[in-house]
């Protein structure tokens, strides 16, 4: 990787209180993708929440998975791993896609440090090119705070509950987003730090009052 192949992924500050703001589902992620369709390409099976009713209705009834007794619908991929929507390189419902369409920002691994789970190529090219802009130290500290959440949180995934899917880059990433703070101490402060349990609990308490908020 050189930096002529380097791509501009925003003021960091930014884009951590807008993400915050994804994640509470104040606003749809806004991805300077550049023709990029890594998203659309690696095997994501794409859940479809109450609210995506028109992309539901147009999902071909052999790439729509209904589970029995319940939960949500979602539209599997193809065999060649791409989304049943794209089409010549383009989403042919992208007025109607999905929420979780709208909310995904890849961005999110190149800021916790993470890469994607599985073998997804193309994102981790692309992960791998992302550079933040920084306009202060207190900016490199919240990105420094955000990587630290991340690599607690996969370190101790066993500790979490099965259902919070920790040991998920994905997963861990979003709830890195969410409790960062937590780990806002600078380095040299692990003397002072909480046991890995309690901080395991703190987390866990910080992710519910920011999802209830």
């Amino acid at each position: 990787m050189t930096p002529d192949t380097y791509r501009n992924a925003g003021a960091f500050g930014a884009w951590l209180a807008a993400m915050r703001g994804v994640l509470k589902g104040e606003r749809p992620a806004d991805v300077p993708c550049d023709g990029c369709v890594g998203c659309c390409v690696s095997s994501y099976a794409i859940a479809l929440r109450p609210g995506d009713q028109a992309a539901l209705a147009a999902v071909p009834a052999i790439h729509l998975r209904i589970p029995v007794g319940g939960g949500l619908a979602f539209m599997a991929h193809r065999e060649d791993g791409t989304c049943p929507m794209l089409e010549a390189g383009r989403c042919a419902i992208y007025a109607d896609r999905p929420q979780t369409c709208r909310d995904y920002d890849c961005r999110i691994y190149a800021a916790t440090g993470l890469l994607p789970d599985g073998e997804r190529p193309v994102i981790r090219e692309r992960v791998l090119e992302w550079r933040f802009d920084f306009a202060n130290g207190e900016e490199q500290r919240q990105q420094a705070a955000l990587r630290r959440a991340a690599a607690f949180i996969q370190a101790h995934a066993a500790s979490f509950p099965v259902a919070m899917r920790a040991h998920s880059a994905a997963a861990a990433a979003v709830l890195a987003v969410k409790t960062w703070s937590l780990f806002a101490h600078e380095k040299g402060d692990e003397a002072t730090a909480p046991s890995p349990d309690e901080q395991v609990r703190r987390v866990l308490e910080a992710a519910r009052a920011f999802d209830t908020a």
